[in-house]
């Protein structure tokens, strides 16, 4: 994982698979670790798998996110990926971002940061 800040946007890159306890793990402790950024994108072009524990971590990353006042986008999932995530049960359902969006958020976010500064 690999992580940068944008004025008041982090974005958070995943890499591989998320399928176990250390996959989710990993991915909690980043994103959580930003919680003071008002929005969170988590990148999700390099992973090939979401499943299980990774799977539920992102739903539960949402909720946590929503509690938090905080906009958690997930960004370029491939097919097999946003599925499995769209078709999970849970009553926070994954928020997906195209490339429009993301960049408008982060244009936001950074000029955001500018004006309180």
């Amino acid at each position: 994982m690999n992580m940068d800040n944008v004025g008041e946007a982090a974005i958070v890159e995943c890499e591989g698979s998320i399928i176990g306890d250390d996959d989710a793990q990993q991915l909690r402790d980043a994103v959580t670790g930003r919680a003071a950024n008002r929005v969170i994108v988590i990148d999700l072009s390099k992973v090939s798998v979401t499943v299980g524990k990774g799977l539920t971590m992102v739903l539960f990353l949402q909720r946590w996110a929503r509690h938090r006042g905080i906009q958690l986008k997930l960004f370029n999932a491939c097919p097999s990926v946003r599925r499995d995530l769209e078709q999970a049960i849970s009553p926070y359902k994954p928020e997906f971002a195209s490339l429009d969006e993301v960049m408008a958020l982060l244009i936001d976010a950074s000029n955001r940061q500018a004006l309180a500064a």
